[in-house]
């Protein structure tokens, strides 16, 4: 019988779980400056409106804790939704970053495995939406 290969020595990597965790926020700060630039210094016609619409589903994707400041009873202004936002949600980013660094040998695997999880995320949330405007009518 032949015994498997089996290591308990550390694994090399050459992508640094800081390095990954920050890489890993530029998904999300590009889609809420994205969010951010749409509809400034414009007057409003109904294409502005829909691409507010579009924005703030954009920056929901990119910051899902601001889902908690949703609630009617609680009265924020859009300053403290971003920072909220911000605060909340780049951590979640960043760690996934940091995880998949520490799973993947090289920026190539790390890249492919960080894009397959955005795009996961992403088509979820739009799937979630489009099932609450079914639901809503």
């Amino acid at each position: 019988m032949a015994t498997p290969n089996v290591s308990f020595a550390r694994r090399l990597s050459n992508v640094g779980r800081t390095s990954a965790g920050l890489a890993a926020l530029v998904y999300p700060l590009v889609m809420v400056v994205m969010a951010l630039s749409v509809g400034s210094r414009r007057g409003g016609d109904i294409q502005d409106f829909a691409a507010s619409f579009v924005a703030a589903v954009m920056f929901v994707i990119a910051l899902p804790t601001t889902w908690l400041l949703s609630f009617d009873f609680i009265e924020v202004s859009r300053t403290t939704i971003l920072f909220f936002g911000l605060v909340t949600s780049l951590p979640l980013w960043y760690l996934l970053g940091t995880t998949l660094g520490a799973r993947v040998k090289t920026w190539g695997g790390w890249f492919r495995r960080y894009v397959t999880a955005a795009l996961i995320w992403t088509m979820a949330n739009l799937i979630l939406l489009a099932v609450v405007a079914a639901l809503a009518g």
